[in-house]
């Protein structure tokens, strides 16, 4: 659960860094991946602290999302959901392989996108 919490946390980071203060996508991911990255050195015996940089970063790549598609927080706040709950399924299996955590992103700001296709 916390692990899809931190994903909506950085997703909406990155989104508010881009568009609020106009900063742009790569450096505004940069910045919430950066920032998360210190998490671990609060208790560095902490397995669990380890694990939520990835989390964040995971949604960072989420709130990439060109505010033309996205058109709000309510988006990427589902788009971050949806991040956090495929890494979590996905955890054991593409362990080890580049590009996780974007593929991640992609598939949570998909089916976001897929859903309000449908819906709405």
């Amino acid at each position: 659960m916390l692990l899809i919490i931190l994903s909506i946390i950085g997703a909406v980071t990155t989104y508010w860094l881009n568009v609020e203060l106009d900063l742009g996508t790569v450096l505004s991911a940069g910045i919430t991946g950066l920032l998360s990255s210190f998490i671990p050195f609060i208790n560095r015996r902490s397995d669990t602290l380890r694990e939520l940089p990835a989390a964040i970063y995971c949604g960072a790549f989420a709130g990439m999302t060109a505010p033309f598609l996205a058109n709000g927080y309510t988006f990427i706040s589902f788009a971050g959901l949806f991040t956090g709950i495929i890494l979590i399924i996905s955890k054991s299996t593409l362990h080890g392989f580049g590009g996780k955590l974007g593929t991640v992103a992609f598939g949570g700001v998909s089916l976001m996108s897929l859903i309000l296709f449908l819906f709405f």
